[in-house]
């Protein structure tokens, strides 16, 4: 093993200039003259340390899986073109310990140079007056961030993990721990993201947002509102625990929706200062009060998209997103880096997918007549997320994924209809493919819509578990006779302008139902600007919990195609309720090559994630495997 601090040192030369440092900002010696015990001497060490945490949470490896972990495992794609036999057997869901996407390392080695630099930075602070209080706390939030996002993502892939907060300075140290469980993980991630989430900036940038002014550090480094987005996930896994109380869930649901009303309610300030430089979708606004992007804007005497689509995935850094790896500005017309894991992943063109969209997405076009249904993702022609997010010919069942591989993306734009599509009171298919974009595209980690989505996955859980609570009281203090009526309460009207209710405000079950319903139904409008004149296109307010989870799943499996985040939902819901039903039926199809062993493998949580690796067991002893990949692993562990 090479000496960890050359690792820091090396990682310091990669220089993100996208989080706000560049080549001239830096002044580092050549690496092989570096004595670590003299580097960490004044204010520019840190930050260049800072940089190399921040370049190495963007690095080809750590973001390949993400999309891998979170994406590929998943009923959103199936193989391309171009993958390797290690991807091939993931997709079918055949994973050995020996498989290289097992490979946990360039997470944790994002970890440690975290780790690192909040060790050293204090000594720093007492060294260097110039290392002001102010900047040490802001690079405290930032590496804190990067750290337990990349925990968060370990234990969503792997359950339990070695876990420390200590640094591994070099090959003298013994750094070979046992796995920690995921709810202790859990628990520490929350008390310290807790502790530091005021230190992050509110912004970085101070300039208000009209056209030409560079967003990217506001959403490239680590804000206020990041911090925040980041303990909204953290609360919602940690609610989402069978083996909870109710009234445990329930404390850790309202801690997430006081997340979420925080971000909401920051969003909307901003926009009411005027701090937007794209088109707010005023139809939603209006309906629901949520500054959400337009996806059709005014061009000439038409209203043609995807304008939201590209100010989001195309030139990034939007009104929208609350952080993301920044690997091209698009003000300035400068690519930092080569985001080589889309790339690979989705295509540079298309014929050189690792991945495609599976035809599920897609199951039959849907007519002008139609009604929406959650029988279907895609049920209505008004949809533009099924003209954006990726391209299928129904005919010969050809499919490429477009989110994030194409930049400007001109699916559903009113000039371009007879080649690429459009959606409305009416689908039309799209008849050629468009081409890929030779710019990298950034990669987003968290964004508002899904802070909205996160609000809504929590007022539900926290309404129904009311109603459990309510039912129980009742039952208790009631004859047994049951009402056998049959009769469904008539589903309440969609309040206007929801969010002048806090979700942490709302003291009702049906008030968290309402409120909850309005957070989708704001995401899905803003995607299906037909509703206004085709009301039917639509979801209706479910009744029922499953009504409310379907609707719900839906809509995020919309929402966030190839980001990372289908397999992760699939794996919270199942957390949620202790078994594997609605992941197996998910991947039903996808999985159907894979014979027998792995159809009986998707009845055990433990198939829900990845094996630890067979080398990683080697040369850690107190590492114990998965109990659901033993039947392969030659190095047992009971």
């Amino acid at each position: 093993m090479k000496n960890i601090k050359n690792k820091i040192f090396s990682a310091v030369a990669i220089v993100a200039a996208g989080f706000g440092f560049s080549s001239c900002d830096i002044d580092l010696l050549p690496l092989n003259e570096v004595v670590y015990e003299n580097f960490w001497t004044d204010k520019s060490d840190v930050e260049s340390v800072v940089s190399a945490c921040y370049g190495s949470f963007q690095d080809d490896n750590y973001v390949t899986r993400l999309i891998v972990w979170g994406e590929d495992r998943s009923d959103n794609v199936t193989a391309g073109q171009e993958l390797s036999n290690d991807l091939r057997f993931l997709l079918k869901g055949s994973v050995k310990t020996t498989n290289s996407f097992c490979d946990w390392s360039s997470i944790y080695q994002t970890i440690n140079y975290c780790n690192v630099l909040l060790f050293e930075a204090p000594k720093v602070k007492e060294k260097d007056p110039n290392y002001t209080e102010s900047d040490y706390r802001i690079n405290v939030a930032e590496c804190s961030f990067i750290r337990a996002f990349s925990y968060l993502t370990l234990i969503k892939t792997f359950r339990d993990v070695p876990f420390s907060f200590e640094p591994s300075l070099d090959d003298t140290q013994t750094y070979r721990l046992p796995q920690t469980k995921f709810e202790v993980i859990l628990d520490t991630l929350i008390q310290d993201i807790e502790a530091c989430k005021s230190y992050a900036p509110l912004r970085i940038n101070n300039q208000t947002l009209k056209k030409n002014i560079d967003n990217t550090q506001n959403t490239g480094r680590v804000t206020r509102p990041a911090m925040y987005a980041l303990l909204a996930e953290l609360y919602l896994w940690r609610a989402s625990d069978y083996r909870l109380s109710k009234a445990e869930q329930n404390e850790y649901y309202k801690k997430c929706i006081e997340c979420c009303d925080w971000i909401v309610a920051y969003k909307v300030q901003r926009y009411n200062e005027g701090d937007v430089k794209e088109d707010i979708d005023q139809e939603v606004y209006r309906e629901y009060g949520y500054p959400l992007l337009a996806e059709e804007v005014t061009v000439g005497q038409n209203e043609s998209g995807p304008a939201a689509y590209n100010a989001i995935f195309g030139d990034g850094a939007s009104f929208e997103s609350l952080f993301e790896l920044c690997y091209y500005n698009n003000v300035r017309n400068v690519q930092y880096k080569e985001n080589k894991a889309v790339r690979t992943m989705y295509g540079k063109d298309s014929r050189t997918q690792n991945v495609k969209a599976h035809e599920s997405l897609f199951e039959s076009k849907p007519q002008s007549t139609d009604k929406y249904s959650d029988s279907k993702l895609f049920s209505v022609p008004s949809d533009y997320r099924m003209l954006t997010s990726f391209y299928y010919n129904e005919e010969n069942g050809v499919s490429y994924i477009y989110k994030y591989a194409i930049r400007e993306n001109e699916a559903g734009a009113s000039s371009y209809t007879s080649y690429y599509g459009s959606v409305g009171s009416a689908f039309v298919a799209p008849r050629e493919t468009q081409s890929y974009s030779s710019i990298s595209p950034n990669w987003i980690i968290y964004r508002l819509t899904e802070i909205m989505l996160f609000r809504a996955e929590a007022e539900i859980e926290l309404a129904f578990n009311m109603d459990a609570a309510e039912s129980e009281q009742s039952a208790e203090g009631s004859s047994s006779e049951e009402d056998e009526s049959g009769i469904q309460p008539a589903p309440v009207k969609k309040q206007a302008k929801a969010l002048q209710l806090r979700g942490a405000s709302l003291a009702s079950a049906q008030e968290l139902k309402d409120d909850a319903f309005n957070l989708i139904s704001a995401v899905y409008r803003r995607s299906n600007p037909a509703v206004k004149t085709r009301t039917q296109y639509a979801p209706e307010q479910p009744s029922t919990y499953a009504g409310y989870h379907t609707l719900l799943m839906n809509e995020r499996r919309r929402e966030f195609l190839f980001e990372g985040k289908r397999f992760y939902d699939l794996v919270r819901s199942a957390r949620r309720v202790g078994n594997t039903q609605e992941l197996r039926q998910a991947l039903a199809t996808k999985y159907s090559e894979a014979g027998p062993a792995v159809s009986i493998k998707l009845y055990q949580m433990g198939f829900m994630y990845m094996p630890v690796a067979r080398r990683e067991i080697k040369i850690n002893p107190a590492l114990v495997q998965n109990e659901s990949y033993l039947d392969e692993d030659e190095n047992k562990k009971q």
